[in-house]
């Protein structure tokens, strides 16, 4: 019996002891509570201005009047290398059969072509869009590069015709020349060689070409990469 009284007198003093503690928190009653809930209203949501780019437009438009104006502007004859490889089997290829033109550049014309070579090497790329020309820069073989793009330089400002380096090997250099769809007498040649390009017959533009000293040696940057001078339009 004493044991149960025991209990009872426990338990008596934790409900006490509880309603106490809820007898002095402090009540509610006059201070405005603060919801953490986000207030909804019926405003629509305010967006960051929008600022449309003019750049996608002004490409378009540019695009546009480029399409428009395509008959009346000069296209630059470029040539992938995908097409190189493709020229450089051609050319292999007419190597092997003996139909590839080739020419032997005299010794002193390595810098300054003379006219006689320049209609030489036109004769040539009359009967082939390839040719071959030999005797590139034999006294520095370091120089054949420079030499060879030259060359294709100035057989471009003579002809006003792209010419193309193709291959170089020792001493030797591959050049390419695309023929006109006709002939100096209007009639159509047959045998083209077939690449896909903007190029059409009739367009052409002056590159930059290498400057030279009084020796006719190509003048280089302490890089060792060939100084060039900019074409007047």
């Amino acid at each position: 019996m004493q044991r149960v009284v025991h209990v009872y007198s426990t338990w008596a003093l934790v409900v006490a002891a509880t309603a106490s503690a809820l007898q002095l928190a402090p009540s509610n009653n006059g201070i405005q509570s603060i919801s953490c809930r986000r207030q909804v209203t019926n405003a629509p949501r305010r967006l960051n201005p929008y600022r449309p780019s003019t750049m996608r437009i002004s490409q378009v438009l540019f695009l546009a009047d480029e399409g428009e104006e395509q008959e009346d502007m000069t296209v630059d004859f470029f040539v992938s290398p995908v097409q190189i490889a493709f020229l450089r089997k051609e050319a292999n290829k007419r190597e092997s059969n003996k139909r590839l033109p080739k020419f032997n550049l005299p010794p002193q014309e390595t810098a300054d072509v003379s006219p006689e070579t320049l209609s030489e090497i036109s004769n040539l790329f009359d009967k082939s869009e390839l040719i071959e020309v030999r005797g590139m820069s034999k006294d520095s073989k370091r120089k054949v590069f420079d030499t060879a793009h030259g060359l294709a330089g100035t057989l471009e400002d003579a002809f006003e015709k792209p010419v193309v380096v193709v291959d170089i090997k020792g001493y030797a250099v591959k050049l390419y020349c695309p023929w006109d769809n006709d002939d100096e007498h209007g009639v159509k040649r047959g045998g083209r060689i077939q690449l896909r390009s903007n190029y059409r017959p009739g367009q052409w533009t002056r590159k930059a070409k290498s400057i030279r000293d009084n020796r006719g040696q190509i003048i280089t940057d302490e890089d060792g990469l060939s100084i060039k001078e900019i074409p007047e339009e």
